[in-house]
């Protein structure tokens, strides 16, 4: 099979298998097909009278080619919170009767001649597409190879299919003498409910310019009607006519409407292209359906330009449903390819639409968070050490490695609810404090654990804390390394925070890596917050701090805090004086409440609070009440606990910031309130992120008790 190994597709990776002689043809009837190419995943059968492969990953999501014309007629993934769980993407019309096997629309791959005295027409219309190969890897990626020859082209269409993604790549390799100059366009047509709630986002300051698409078998508008300007309606105050052919623009708005006709080509000029450095359009852009909550992500590789055309009103002539075409191009530039060359191109459309999210567009509500597929998790990521179980709208995730410790984690909130490790005496023993308690609406509120407690804030914007995780990845197993990767971005994906967890034998790790995609600086305040359970206060000891500065700071009050409720009422422990009064208000979605109930219970000066100074004291005793932030401590500490003899050494990087909670030993031992937090933070000074700027934070606990 042809190679990809220059494109970056995304895992698990296809494992080459040896490619059939260029010379041989492939025979065309499916049973044929069938017997020499099926496998699990990959069905060859006949549609509407046209050969066609049906490729099909483990959960379900499905693709179908028809061979032939190597046209993609179908593309329904895995939808998880819709109930049926699939949804067609494609836009197909059948062919006319006498014509029945040609559809119209779908993706269509364009290659046209664009030499001097050339034909200018299409490359491979006439061409007769084969099965050169196909491939995959346990059902988590299919692959089919088709090809044919243009004169001295040889061409390779490579479609594959992923759980959450598609791809489709060509290959042009000229075996002629002279250089071969061609037009190219991987052209997807999507399916929208509704005219007036289709967009696209992510093409922000990009160049524009009206031109009308290249022709194509597959087209269902041909390019003079995709430049007839639109008729509008007696109501459409805000409607914009098209600039004409030729006329550049720089895209304002952070969305494109997609409401009239259009046809667009984002791209940087040709002239700009001369240039030694020039910007070009973003790799990846996402169209938004409002009218079924969904959006899909797509992704130009090897292409220069961004094809996006929109039938308006000519929709109505073909059906209720709306569509969009849309994918990655060689218009403005033509490809030239020299003798004994390849040229490479790809389009990739991944989603991730089981985790539901705002649209931003006008007059779309909220959506909820839907509940998580169990039942595909644990299909999906069996056997790595990882188990799944419903807790009514959430999932619990239990990790857990060869020597016996685990870990819990909840999904979507990422909290952390349990860390058993693995002692000297052979059992394990529970290092985390976590507690169920009476939450603001009255239900079961899980407090303590581990958990990320951040702030995102930008110049003229509403601040933004990840509250729900999406999970990305599992890797590892149980034997070594199991490591969970979860994902939360902001409403307009240009903040978002990757958040791993690795467990080994006797280490608990939690790494952040936050990315700004935004046009603008960013600041992040927060911290991982870490609630160590101990016999008593009074027993426990922080190993390794003498010497660090620090500043005594009012209680950090995150969404799954444990703080004692008598504990704001006295003086210098957040009698309104909590984080929201030192001028970050909002930090935290539920944050406010919480803040707000204990600021109402008196208006205790910040004396206590404001005091600075060193620590003297290398083995210090928790048992007072205590809320420090250390900025000079030790990348790695201890906290000894004399009651339950164990201990835990904390270790921090990329954080600047140490915080230690300590209720004090007034509580029950071994109570609700029998606990140490710990965080590593940036709370006094927040992280600065430039746009562009990637910024990686972690925290580790680790068990020297083996």
């Amino acid at each position: 099979m042809a190679s990809l190994l220059s494109f970056s597709l995304p895992k698990p990776s296809i494992i080459k298998a040896t490619a059939l002689s260029p010379t041989t043809t492939s025979p065309s009837t499916p049973e044929v097909l069938e017997e020499k190419f099926g496998r699990k995943g990959i069905k060859f059968l006949e549609s509407n009278n046209v050969p066609t492969v049906e490729l099909k990953v483990r959960n379900g999501s499905s693709v179908r080619v028809q061979i032939p014309n190597a046209h993609v007629s179908s593309y329904k993934p895995k939808v998880y919170w819709k109930d049926d769980g699939f949804e067609e993407v494609l836009y197909t019309l059948p062919g006319k009767e006498k014509d029945s096997g040609i559809a119209k629309g779908g993706i269509g791959l364009v290659i046209n001649d664009a030499s001097e005295g050339g034909s200018k027409g299409s490359l491979i219309s006439s061409s007769e597409w084969t099965v050169k190969d196909v491939d995959s890897d346990s059902i988590d990626a299919v692959q089919v190879e088709l090809s044919c020859s243009s004169g001295p082209l040889e061409i390779s269409y490579v479609v594959s299919l992923y759980p959450l993604s598609m791809a489709s790549a060509v290959i042009v390799k000229n075996n002629g003498r002279k250089d071969v100059t061609l037009t190219s366009a991987i052209l997807s047509h999507l399916k929208l409910k509704k005219r007036a709630k289709a967009g696209i986002q992510g093409l922000r300051k990009c160049y524009y310019c009206t031109q009308p698409p290249l022709s194509s078998p597959f087209e269902v508008l041909s390019p003079s009607e995709a430049l007839k300007p639109e008729s509008p309606g007696l109501l459409d105050f805000d409607f914009e006519p098209e600039e004409k052919p030729g006329s550049w623009k720089v895209q304002e708005e952070p969305y494109i409407i997609l409401k009239d006709r259009l046809s667009r080509v984002y791209a940087a000029p040709p002239q700009e292209r001369l240039k030694a450095f020039y910007n070009t359009s973003p790799t990846k852009y996402e169209t938004l359906d409002q009218g079924k909550e969904l959006f899909f992500r797509v992704i130009r590789i090897g292409f220069e330009d961004i094809y996006i055309g929109s039938p308006g009103s000519f929709a109505e002539k073909y059906g209720k449903d709306y569509f969009i075409c849309t994918g990655p191009a060689a218009m403005l530039v033509p490809v030239v390819v020299k003798p004994g060359e390849e040229w490479k191109g790809a389009q990739m459309i991944e989603h991730d639409n089981f985790k539901k999210r705002e649209f931003p567009l006008p007059s779309v509500a909220s959506i909820p968070y839907q509940p998580i597929n169990v039942d595909y998790l644990e299909e999906e990521f069996s056997g790595l050490g990882v188990t799944f179980e419903r807790l009514s709208d959430s999932c619990v995730a239990k990790m857990t490695v060869e020597n016996g410790s685990s870990v819990t984690l909840m999904l979507p909130s990422g909290l952390i609810t349990s860390y058993k490790a693995r002692m000297w005496h052979g059992g394990t023993v529970e290092l985390l404090q976590t507690s169920v308690l009476e939450g603001e609406d009255g239900r079961a509120a899980i407090r303590g654990g581990v958990s990320p407690a951040f702030n995102f804030d930008s110049d003229g914007e509403i601040s933004w804390s990840p509250s729900t995780w999406a999970l990305k990845d599992i890797r590892g197993d149980s034997h070594d390394t199991i490591q969970v990767e979860m994902v939360s971005t902001d409403a307009k994906d240009m903040v978002e925070v990757r958040y791993i967890l690795s467990l080994r034998k006797e280490t608990l790790s939690s790494e952040l890596t936050v990315s700004n995609l935004k046009s603008s600086s960013i600041q992040m305040r927060g911290g991982i917050i870490s609630h160590l359970t101990v016999s008593t206060p009074e027993a426990a000891f922080a190993y390794g701090l003498e010497g660090s500065d620090f500043y005594n700071r009012p209680v950090f009050l995150s969404n799954f805090g444990i703080v004692p409720p008598d504990l704001s009422q006295k003086r210098g422990f957040g009698s309104g004086q909590l984080w929201g009064n030192l001028g970050l208000n909002g930090f935290f979605t539920g944050w406010d409440a919480r803040n707000q109930k204990n600021g109402d219970k008196g208006n205790d000066s910040l004396e206590s609070e404001e005091m600075e100074g060193e620590e003297n004291d290398n083995y210090k005793n928790l048992t007072e009440e205590m809320s420090r932030i250390y900025t000079s401590a030790p990348r790695d500490f201890t906290i000894i606990d004399r009651g339950r003899r164990n201990s835990v050494v904390v270790g921090r990087e990329g954080f600047e910031e140490l915080y230690i909670f300590s209720p004090g030993s007034s509580h029950e031992s071994y109570g609700m309130y029998s606990f140490i937090c710990v965080g590593q933070s940036a709370m006094l000074k927040p992280v600065t992120l430039n746009p562009g700027d990637a910024w990686t934070g972690s925290q580790h606990l680790h068990n020297p008790n083996l």
